[in-house]
């Protein structure tokens, strides 16, 4: 199978390892968005918040329609992965559009790939929250309607994890520890361990 046939399909496969090659584009709208993969533009153009460096950014020419891909290379037991949108400019009210545990994505919402399309409004959020002591009782499901960068899980655990949720809420988001381009991947290892990779998609002008 040659190197295009085999991004073709990968393109079928969101989920897939990407595979991407490099070329140039003309508009200057697009111009974070360099490579091509399985008939995307893409972008791995992602950034440490300045204000906040526990908080990644996607890149800033992000827009409606684009996409982000976001997967998990290695996630430890007490680590949630948390993707927020803010509503307004100025990111008073958020809301959670996804997020990991351990185990793979977290509840109640279905999730069907590793793909969010973007909407319109103020910017997305992307950040770690470390709970001490979950174990094998990882939180399962999540608030939706959470304030911006706070953890706040649902379900039954929640009660039975009252002092580890407070004390997690009080530190804060982890730190981030390195967050590099890598080849057509965007790469965030945080502080604890936890390594996530992400790109964003844009469908090619006609």
């Amino acid at each position: 199978m040659t190197a295009i046939h085999s991004c073709l399909f990968s393109a079928l496969l969101l989920s897939a390892s990407p595979c991407a090659w490099t070329q140039a584009v003309g508009n200057p709208a697009d111009a974070e968005f360099q490579n091509r993969w399985g008939g995307y533009l893409l972008s791995t153009a992602f950034r440490v918040d300045a204000k906040r460096p526990q908080v990644i950014l996607p890149p800033a020419s992000l827009r409606e329609g684009d996409k982000l891909w976001i997967q998990p290379l290695r996630l430890y037991s007490d680590d949630y992965l948390v993707l927020q949108r803010c509503l307004d400019a100025a990111c008073s009210k958020t809301e959670v559009v996804r997020a990991w545990n351990a185990y793979g994505f977290m509840g109640p919402y279905p999730v069907l790939s590793h793909t969010v399309q973007v909407k319109s409004g103020g910017p997305y959020m992307l950040w770690m929250q470390h709970v001490k002591g979950q174990g094998m009782n990882a939180f399962g499901l999540y608030e939706r309607d959470a304030p911006p960068l706070v953890f706040e899980p649902a379900g039954m655990r929640v009660d039975y994890n009252q002092a580890q949720l407070k004390a997690a809420q009080a530190h804060g988001p982890e730190l981030i520890n390195k967050a590099a381009p890598e080849k057509s991947m965007f790469v965030v290892s945080f502080e604890s361990g936890s390594i996530v990779q992400m790109q964003a998609l844009r469908a090619p002008p006609p």
